[in-house]
């Protein structure tokens, strides 16, 4: 059987994907895509299709559209590539990254509470009414926080190798910076939970880490 907070983990992220899932479902069909919403709707769509990150203008012009950060059309993009470029593909992408992102609250409570603190934690991220409530919006606020939640998790994990923690962290922050890149600023405290007490191995983590995130955004 696995541990206690593994189990744990696993009952918070069901939960979370419960509550979120049932939110996207009555939302798919009643509420529309909204100010920024139709811009990331569209752009997605146009993704999907294999037109880029372009916009098509009332006159048939198509303009090259980096009015917003990438990163969120272009995870919508993929998986209206799968499942159809429909709002409720979209809410049901983004009740998953909500719900991955209880346990990785739990996961860093753990490092510093009880088994009951942490778990308290993953409660109160996953019934969060902004975060529920956001679930069906196709806005970057929630998705971004919640890929910060993860890249967190992943460095200070114990799991793994350093190099391993590390590599996975500047994955997730490289793709949160592609949604909002702003989040830079924390990318060297993403850093240094991955290191131990050691100085030296804090600044290159953090170095590391705000070095390769940051390279993943150049492109865009």
């Amino acid at each position: 059987a696995p541990p206690p907070r593994t189990r744990d983990a696993l009952w918070l992220f069901g939960v979370a994907l419960l509550v979120r899932g049932a939110i996207a479902l009555l939302a798919a069909s009643r509420f529309p895509p909204a100010d920024d919403g139709s811009f990331y709707h569209a752009v997605a769509t146009r993704i999907s299709a294999g037109h880029g990150y372009t916009w098509l203008w009332p006159d048939g012009a198509v303009t090259h559209a980096a009015h917003y950060p990438v990163g969120y059309p272009a995870l919508l993009g993929f998986f209206y590539l799968l499942f159809g470029a429909i709002p409720g593909v979209a809410m049901g992408v983004n009740a998953v990254l909500g719900a991955l992102a209880v346990p990785a609250a739990h996961a860093l409570a753990a490092r510093v509470a009880t088994r009951r603190g942490a778990l308290l934690a993953g409660l109160l991220v996953a019934f969060e009414p902004a975060l529920v409530a956001y679930t069906p919006a196709l806005m970057t606020e929630a998705v971004a926080g919640e890929l910060l939640l993860l890249a967190a998790a992943a460095a200070s994990s114990r799991l793994g190798s350093l190099r391993a923690r590390l590599l996975v962290a500047s994955v997730l922050l490289g793709g949160c910076l592609l949604v909002r890149p702003q989040l830079v600023l924390l990318a060297p405290v993403v850093g240094l939970l991955a290191a131990g007490e050691d100085v030296r191995e804090r600044r290159r983590s953090a170095l590391v880490v705000t070095a390769a995130s940051v390279a993943l955004c150049l492109p865009w």
